[in-house]
């Protein structure tokens, strides 16, 4: 039992504390940063795939849509690689770190409510530094994959994966 299964167990943990939240619990700043850091930065990429769908259904008001890879031509998958879950995750982080700017970053919000449409700003929870970091776990996630993949497909899928990850730190924004 080394550090890879301590931390496991406390993603699991972390995890396990979340889903016993009902799903009407009020808006929390707090639990809602801790559980996008936790799902993105710290969810093996396997879990996140396979937990997805039941956590969609705990956690309503997050961002669960995606539109895979959206590489023209190539879109997220071929012979060398599968970056279709790395995509998802990626998707999620942008999504939802931005869902928290518009949910908690305005002047105007009362306690449990939500911006109005006018009132809201990226920069708190969406920025240069969060989009960067989500950027290099997806980078991460893709090379995990190559890793597992044959030899003789390993080096096409690094390169794949180096495409793609320059491909979203050239058009991601911020």
């Amino acid at each position: 039992m080394g550090i890879a299964h301590f931390s496991l167990v406390a993603v699991s943990s972390v995890l396990t504390a979340f889903a016993s939240l009902s799903t009407a619990t009020p808006p929390d700043v707090n639990r809602d940063v801790a559980f996008i850091e936790s799902t993105v930065f710290q969810t093996p990429l396997r879990e996140f795939d396979r937990s997805r769908f039941m956590w969609r259904r705990q956690y309503r008001w997050f961002d669960w849509s995606t539109d895979g890879c959206s590489a023209p031509l190539v879109g997220g998958e071929g012979r060398s690689f599968n970056f279709v879950a790395a995509c998802r995750r990626h998707d999620f982080g942008y999504r939802n770190l931005k869902l928290l700017d518009q949910r908690y970053n305005c002047s105007d919000a009362k306690p449990d409510s939500i911006c109005s449409v006018s009132s809201w700003t990226y920069g708190r929870f969406w920025n240069s530094t969060q989009r960067q970091r989500v950027d290099e776990q997806f980078n991460r996630d893709m090379l995990e994959h190559c890793a597992s993949r044959l030899r003789s497909f390993r080096v096409r899928c690094e390169a794949w994966a180096f495409a793609y990850f320059k491909s979203v730190r050239t058009v991601g924004g911020p």
